[in-house]
């Protein structure tokens, strides 16, 4: 190995942790902004997409589950359409990363930066768009049959932990699909499976079978999405389980993802 390699090689394992971001922000900043600007260039809709895409996919499910398949959910509006909302961003991160390293390849050739900055700008990015949807439905939930009450002030700290979710899959996906190409596509099948079995159209009451119950909480997801629904749409506090069940995935999905990215950050720059 040559003296230029290994260089290299330590200039990519200080720049692959969170520890050096800081010095860094402005270039996390542009990245951001440069998402934004060409997520939705050349649309006649541009950013207004963001709002457009939860609220027909919460139409259609809507459609479904009042007139096709009534649900017996109270006020099932405002139990959809923030499942929806969260899950979008959840799955829209999810979805999104596996070509993040791949597809900026020449830049982490040519420029050393904290190369974590490319996973936490495209969550970042999503969270905008995420944030634009969030607020149009702040706006209709009282139409829609639910009210504010003081538990949705707790929302910021439970996004923390839902952010901290969405990094550590977004960081442990973009590593894996670096060695294992064939992984994206994985990916869509798997979240199109996970929609399914979180609580997003239907409440886990409806499961009678404790242990099949039980068996759905080996998905992140659902502490995640049970807690948005107590929060939003019961106006309570989420139970214990729910709350140890969303920290305990958060911190152990951001370790684990933190952990995988910073120990594979040289072998990833030279596969790429």
């Amino acid at each position: 190995m040559t003296t230029d390699t290994k260089d290299r090689l330590g200039t990519d394992r200080q720049a692959g942790g969170l520890q050096h971001l800081l010095e860094y922000r402005d270039l996390l900043l542009n990245l951001v902004r440069k998402e934004v600007r060409v997520r939705y260039l050349g649309a006649s809709l541009g950013f207004a997409w963001s709002m457009v895409n939860p609220l027909i996919i919460s139409l259609t499910y809507l459609f479904v589950f009042t007139v096709v398949f009534p649900s017996s959910i109270p006020h099932y509006p405002v139990f959809l359409v923030i499942g929806v909302v969260q899950w979008n961003l959840f799955s829209s991160t999810a979805m999104t990363s596996s070509e993040l390293l791949v597809g900026n390849a020449n830049l982490l050739k040519k420029v050393y930066f904290p190369r974590v900055a490319i996973p936490i700008a495209s969550l970042l990015t999503n969270t905008v768009f995420w944030s634009s949807a969030f607020v149009v439905f702040l706006i209709i939930l009282v139409p829609l049959g639910g009210h504010y009450s003081w538990p949705m002030l707790l929302f910021p700290v439970y996004m923390v932990f839902f952010l901290m979710l969405c990094l550590g899959i977004a960081l442990l996906l973009a590593t894996l699909h670096v060695e294992y190409r064939d992984s994206k596509h994985l990916v869509e099948v798997a979240i199109q499976v996970l929609f399914w079995l979180t609580p997003i159209t239907y409440s886990t009451s409806l499961i009678h079978h404790a242990a099949l119950r039980a068996l759905l909480y080996l998905n992140p997801a659902v502490p995640a999405l049970k807690v948005a629904h107590q929060l939003v749409y019961r106006g309570a506090l989420p139970s214990i389980p729910e709350a140890v069940g969303l920290v305990f995935w958060s911190t152990f999905a951001l370790w684990l993802g933190i952990r995988t990215f910073n120990r594979r950050v040289p072998a990833i720059i030279e596969r790429l």
